[in-house]
């Protein structure tokens, strides 16, 4: 008798112990951010360090090298110097918001537009979700955030990816934007975001004041973008529109797992 109770006992903690594990396996696995250029990330920054905070598995890829993403004030020409001086800044917001690996593809800023990078930008994007194999993929919509070629196509080929596999299909895609609403009220800032209807943005998820100081310091690696009184006015013209959360919307209209991002 001693030796029955002993093996029901293994087998109801075994039980105990396996179905919370199935049940949370969605949550287990790694978020996946994948963007454009280096500052992209700066729609979510919040988002990312919250679920840093929280322990959360984070990943970011960048497509393109950043290197014609020229300002006057930075003094470094377009071509190989400022793609390394933005790989840096790349690297310094990732270690800001806390994510365990940031992957660069290297691809041509401002010429993802043809067949043959267009490939690469598919092919390289397929290879991370394939090794990750992520809950949740963050990405532009259509709208491009603010409406640069490379952040529409890097959006469509991720879309792209996620729909033309069955292996995908528990996957969540979520496109990153801000709502049209509070953007018309939000002080000025340049560059401005192409805004989504609020009653779209169904995933909102609150971040605190930290993520908020989070999303700054990472923005401030960015220096060969964008001069401090620059910042400044994104800063508060983000922080306007998101009004404590930040905006998503699942791609189809539905989440697999509605509570993806409950701690």
């Amino acid at each position: 008798m001693g030796m029955r109770i002993s093996i029901y006992t293994v087998v109801a903690t075994m039980l105990a112990t396996v179905i919370p594990l199935s049940a949370q396996s969605q949550t287990r696995r790694p978020i996946l951010a994948v963007f454009a250029h280096p500052d992209d990330e700066r729609v979510i920054g919040p988002l990312l360090s919250r679920l840093a905070r929280e322990g959360r598995e984070t990943h970011l890829v960048i497509a393109t090298d950043g290197s014609k993403g020229v300002r006057d004030f930075a003094h470094i020409p377009a071509g190989p110097a400022l793609a390394a001086a933005r790989t840096k800044e790349a690297n310094c917001a990732a270690n800001r918001l806390g994510v365990r690996q940031l992957h660069l593809l290297g691809l041509p800023d401002g010429g993802l537009a043809s067949f043959e990078v267009l490939g690469k930008l598919r092919s390289g994007i397929a290879a991370i979700i394939d090794s990750l194999k992520p809950a949740v993929i963050i990405t532009f919509g259509p709208e491009g955030g603010t409406g640069h070629p490379d952040h529409r196509l890097v959006g469509d080929v991720t879309t792209q990816i996620v729909q033309s596999d069955a292996r995908y299909a528990n996957i969540d895609l979520l496109y990153a934007s801000l709502p049209t609403e509070r953007l018309r009220t939000a002080p000025r800032a340049n560059p401005t975001v192409n805004g989504v209807a609020e009653a779209l943005l169904t995933v909102r998820v609150p971040f605190e004041e930290r993520d908020l100081v989070a999303g700054r310091e990472e923005f401030a690696c960015h220096r060969t973008q964008y001069a401090p009184a620059e910042m400044d006015s994104v800063n508060a013209y983000l922080a306007h529109a998101w009004n404590g959360m930040v905006w998503l919307r699942p791609w189809n209209g539905t989440l697999h797992d509605p509570g993806i991002f409950r701690p």
